[in-house]
């Protein structure tokens, strides 16, 4: 009888401690592949490369953005964002899927010239 007490306590535990959406979903990422996060002044990883419709996870300290922008724009230091281009807000969680295979270009407009990186695309 007391060991039946202990198991129904304990299936009462785990059960009432389970969170509703356990389940993926498309902000979740279970493998933690393509996640890029932020320490210091630097994005890491500063390059990274993925296949065409991959997630992308963006995981922002407080005080760091990710404007996507032009070559250009990468190579001068100059945040100006692209039309129709990615943007994630201070200490963003949120992710990106790319639907062109190409070389993103991003940074954090307010460190730069240091804070920029590369998604390429293949």
């Amino acid at each position: 009888m007391k060991n039946s007490i202990y198991l129904m306590s304990l299936c009462f535990i785990l059960c009432a401690c389970s969170k509703d959406g356990d389940e993926p979903n498309e902000n979740s990422n279970p493998t933690n592949e393509n996640i890029i996060s932020t320490w210091a002044h630097t994005f890491q990883p500063a390059v990274l490369t993925c296949n065409l419709g991959d997630t992308v996870y963006f995981d922002l300290g407080g005080s760091h953005n990710a404007i996507e922008v032009s070559e250009a724009s990468y190579n001068a230091n100059d945040p100006t964002p692209i039309e129709n281009g990615f943007e994630f807000g201070y200490g963003a969680n949120d992710f990106f899927v790319p639907q062109e295979s190409k070389t993103y270009f991003y940074v954090c407009v307010p460190h730069l010239p240091e804070m920029k990186a590369i998604i390429i695309v293949e």
